[in-house]
């Protein structure tokens, strides 16, 4: 399972790897960036496809970090789709998304994450 190395608005640094762009995080390690859409960053809109990609590699918790400013939100879709499957998800502002993910890291727990990076 990968770590958070640092984290600022704008960047994180996953395994000493920076990203300029939000990023899903999966249970085997492999780190992707967000699609973005017309936002450099990434939406602040969660959508139920990003949900579901999180699944992939079946973990045991799914972390949203909604941003610095918390800012991010789970779409309707994508809530009501999580509700359907009594899937609960950990929706976070990024800074304490990243630090439960790394506290699960840690303890050796199977984990996904999608990271905002911004607001």
């Amino acid at each position: 399972m990968v770590k958070v190395d640092d984290f600022r608005f704008g960047s994180i640094v996953i395994d000493n790897k920076k990203y300029s762009r939000d990023v899903l995080v999966f249970p085997d390690g492999k780190v992707e960036r967000r699609e973005g859409g017309l936002w450099m960053f990434g939406s602040h809109t969660i959508k139920q496809k990003e949900v579901e990609r999180l699944l992939k590699g079946e973990p045991e918790v799914v972390i949203i970090g909604t941003g610095t400013s918390n800012k991010a939100r789970l779409s309707a879709e994508a809530e009501n789709w999580a509700e359907e499957r009594k899937l609960k998800l950990t929706v976070l502002p990024s800074y304490e998304a990243i630090a439960r993910l790394n506290e699960l890291a840690d303890q050796g727990r199977k984990v996904a994450a999608m990271i905002h990076i911004t607001c």
